[in-house]
């Protein structure tokens, strides 16, 4: 039977959050290139693309910053940033990108090939996320659009974020034993270039 190495989507850095109550934001700049923050974290500057992928944590302590400002390479825009503290991401990305929340031996934390049941699931999963179809807060994934911000938790103490083009790595225990909340996202040219290795296993002759 032919199998393929298990590709995680229930539907570069790691970003570690730590942070107690109040009005504490913050804000995960997912870029397809270089990105500098200044001293206030409200001044976004995006650059070159030819080093690759670029993400950015920004902390707004402010509980009256209401916007940052984002230069993309000369095209400027402000961005709302909504009241309510927590963890959030910002797509810089001119395509959409797409997460979701890992769940530990669910998502992570498996070592087996995907057998072509399992093939044929993530292929119809997946064809549905690039659709957008079954994105929704009850399936626990998202799809963000160029310029969105999305929350995607309350707690800043206990939120890892692995942003497109990053791999989703070991992630320390929080030092309360508090058990964390981990989100994966892709770009669109990640899943659809995973799309196309389960396709091509799951189509090759003697399978």
């Amino acid at each position: 039977m032919k199998k393929i190495l298990f590709a995680i989507l229930p539907l570069a850095v790691l970003a570690a959050c730590s942070g107690g109550p109040g009005k504490e934001r913050k804000i995960l700049i997912v870029s397809p290139g270089s990105v500098t923050v200044d001293a206030t974290g409200t001044n976004i500057s995006l650059g070159d693309t030819t080093s690759g992928a670029d993400n950015k944590e920004i902390d707004l302590k402010d509980a009256s910053v209401t916007s940052i400002n984002v230069d993309n390479n000369g095209k400027k825009s402000t961005v709302s940033v909504p009241a309510e503290p927590g963890y959030y991401i910002y797509n810089a990305n001119s395509l959409p990108i797409y997460g979701s929340e890992l769940i530990v031996g669910k998502n992570i934390g498996l070592d087996h090939d995907l057998d072509l049941d399992e093939q044929k699931a993530y292929i119809d999963s997946v064809k549905q996320v690039l659709t957008g179809a079954n994105i929704s807060a009850a399936n626990k994934n998202y799809l963000i659009n160029n310029g969105q911000i999305a929350k995607l938790n309350d707690d800043l103490a206990h939120t890892y974020v692995f942003a497109p083009f990053v791999g989703i790595g070991d992630v320390p225990a929080a030092s309360d034993g508090k058990p964390v909340k981990m989100f994966k996202f892709y770009s669109k040219d990640e899943l659809q270039q995973r799309l196309q290795a389960v396709e091509d296993s799951y189509n090759a002759p003697g399978k």
